[in-house]
């Protein structure tokens, strides 16, 4: 697929990854504004309570364990060892448990994720037709979400074992990866949200890569936003739908202007 066919000629690709984290805690601001916006919230923060306690109990008790167990033995050494890569392994520790919050979270919530995304195009002068729930509808939207979160993860997967060779390079090789790794699940993190418009507008899921690809820095940011907003008691609650807002925001104000009418409109 050529972009010439997915983009306006001459035009300019703005928007930065400061921006995309920002997007994400600015939403608030947006639901302030907007409080009818409050009801799509209400079974989604339910859930998410529960998906949210569970996967970080899972985490501190299995996971954390066998992470601080990886490095055994006695003498100064393995103690400076120990404290040298302890924030690389909790920084480890946190993608893990979001990584695994998202995936079940997006796939659970994605039908009222979708209705608040709309309702936020509605809101600000996108003509959105409504679309009345039903059962086939959500199980179409939850197998959707579903393929496309898992077509991403294995591209994640693909990416963290090429990039298990810069381990190899010394002194700062791990640091590297740390660096490359996260960068790569915050990207996948903010196409979840992206998703939600894409849909409507019959994207592929190669031209959804090939436009988040080229609005990368935004994508990663709103993932890193989201990574940081599921960290942050109660607001973490939140944290699927104010990602779902702010990706729904910034491809109003910065992608939607980038693509053709035909590709920007809904069909």
């Amino acid at each position: 697929m050529k972009d010439v066919k997915m983009f306006r000629k001459g035009i300019r690709f703005t928007g930065s990854y400061l921006q995309g984290i920002k997007s994400v805690f600015s939403s608030l601001g947006l639901l302030g504004q907007h409080r009818g916006l409050i009801a799509y919230f209400i079974v989604p923060f339910l859930i998410n309570i529960i998906i949210l306690t569970s996967v970080f109990y899972f985490s501190y008790t299995i996971v954390e364990p066998r992470l601080a167990g990886a490095i055994t033995g006695e003498g100064w050494y393995f103690d400076v060892l120990r404290v040298m890569i302890a924030p690389v392994m909790i920084l480890l520790l946190g993608i893990i448990s979001v990584l695994l919050f998202s995936i079940a979270g997006n796939i659970i919530t994605a039908p009222f994720n979708d209705f608040l995304s709309a309702a936020v195009e509605r809101r600000l002068g996108d003509k959105i037709p409504e679309e009345p729930f039903t059962i086939t509808g959500l199980l179409a939207d939850i197998s959707r979400i579903t393929k496309n979160i898992f077509r991403m993860l294995g591209l994640l997967l693909g990416a963290n074992i090429l990039l298990l060779v810069v381990n190899f390079i010394p002194l700062v090789g791990s640091i590297l990866y740390t660096i490359l790794s996260f960068s790569t699940t915050a990207f996948f993190l903010g196409f979840q949200f992206f998703d939600f418009p894409l849909e409507r507008r019959r994207f592929a899921f190669r031209e959804k890569l090939t436009l988040l690809w080229r609005f990368r820095a935004l994508t990663a940011g709103v993932g890193t936003g989201f990574f940081l907003a599921s960290l942050i008691p109660l607001v973490g609650f939140l944290s699927l739908n104010l990602g779902t807002m702010a990706a729904t925001l910034l491809f109003l104000e910065h992608m939607k202007p980038a693509l053709t009418e035909e590709k920007g409109e809904i069909r």
